[in-house]
């Protein structure tokens, strides 16, 4: 049996998890916030308009500007098409280099130079055909900071129709924070990975963030060392 196979104790797995579902819970929780703002703007609305977003920047520059919070960006991706003055577009904000909220302007033309094509990536895609929350990365998140990321999105649904995500994204530098103490003190070697196997973050200098564990099969680890319906979890390395 592969290390990754190894099955952990509870008193193992157990601090790391909470430790996980309190930084993914936060994280979900503002996106989650920002669907339902949007929900409610949108409700009703036949050809709803970018100014139409207007209640996701008051919501979104409070959690930004708390240098307590992991949430360094977060916003509103539309789905193409939704709204009537741009097929696409990211009511989305972000710390800039300082620590400041700042909006974030991307290429929203097809044909322009740059143009940010979010529609086929997974935190766009999974929330989108599953109906249910979801998180992305490690990453790079070459867009925003061009450092790893973890970006957690729900969809948003209006009139039973998809019609985009929120989302908030939290570095992979403050995840690792938030999980080391955990990681510090668990008797074994450990690790966090996503569901194709790449560490997020683990209590071996050998074992880096981004490297891929080989031999995992996600869908063969017990419940116990998974992060309830997030493809997450907690392997062991020995």
């Amino acid at each position: 049996m592969s290390a990754a196979h190894t099955r952990l104790s509870p008193a193992v797995t157990a601090p790391v998890l909470a430790a996980i579902t309190e930084l993914a819970e936060d994280a979900f929780g503002v996106a989650a916030s920002i669907a339902a703002t949007v929900e409610r703007a949108l409700a009703g609305r036949p050809a709803p308009r970018r100014a139409d977003l207007g209640a996701v920047e008051p919501l979104v520059v409070p959690v930004l500007a708390d240098d307590h919070r992991p949430v360094q960006g977060a916003g509103f991706v539309a789905a193409p098409g939704v709204l009537d003055d741009a097929e696409w577009w990211l009511e989305w904000f972000a710390r800039d280099s300082d620590g400041r909220p700042q909006r974030l302007v991307t290429h929203s033309e097809p044909q322009a130079i740059g143009f940010y094509d979010y529609e086929h990536l997974p935190w766009f895609v999974v929330p989108r055909e599953t109906g249910r929350r979801h998180v992305t990365g490690p990453y790079v998140d070459y867009l925003c900071t061009e450092e790893y990321t973890l970006t957690f999105t729900v969809p948003v649904v209006v009139d039973g129709g998809f019609r985009g995500v929120g989302g908030a994204d939290v570095a992979v530098r403050s995840a690792e924070e938030a999980l080391l103490p955990a990681l510090r003190a668990a008797d074994a070697r450990i690790a966090v990975v996503n569901g194709f196997g790449r560490i997020l973050s683990s209590n071996s200098g050998r074992h880096l963030c981004g490297d891929l564990l080989d031999g995992l099969s996600f869908d063969e680890l017990p419940d116990a060392q998974r992060v309830g319906d997030l493809p997450l979890a907690v392997v062991a390395l020995d």
